[in-house]
């Protein structure tokens, strides 16, 4: 069964999205409704898989990963998709991967401490087998990540 939010759950998530360590104590005060009722409404949006867990956001330039780049995937067949995704999966450097359209078949984030590391990444998606050839591009500079303009933007 789909669950849909009401005006109560959209503005639980747009301050959960902000801080995501605010008590339910100070979240219902905002919101003018009781602890209980906020505890209530998080339980279900988790049970429906709206809500999937509480996180922080990391800035990883601050922990020595000034590197980003984003690498466009060319598979030798659709057969192998599958194979090369678990693969990807295990190289720690990946951050994001999508299954797109257009020229790639799979598009990928990865952040490393300098171009030399970047390059041993590079080399460890080229040897996966299925994988036909790659396409970098560097990230100069990170405008907007923004999580919670989407949120923001909902109206009920």
């Amino acid at each position: 069964m789909k669950y849909e939010i009401d005006e109560i759950d959209l503005e639980i998530l747009k301050i959960l999205t902000s801080n995501a360590k605010i008590s339910f104590t100070d979240l219902a005060s905002i919101i003018i409704v009781s602890p209980s009722t906020v505890h209530v409404r998080v339980k279900k949006m988790e049970e429906a898989g709206i809500i999937k867990n509480f996180t922080i956001n990391i800035d990883y330039k601050m922990l020595g990963f000034t590197f980003t780049g984003y690498l466009g995937v060319f598979l030798d067949n659709s057969n192998v998709y599958e194979k090369v995704v678990s693969e990807l999966k295990l190289i720690t450097q990946i951050t994001v991967i999508d299954f797109t359209t257009g020229p790639f078949s799979v598009f990928c984030k990865i952040r490393s401490r300098d171009s030399e590391s970047a390059r041993d990444v590079l080399r460890k998606i080229q040897s996966i087998v299925g994988i036909q050839r790659t396409e970098t591009f560097l990230s100069m500079d990170e405008i907007l990540n923004e999580k919670n303009s989407l949120i923001n933007s909902i109206k009920l």
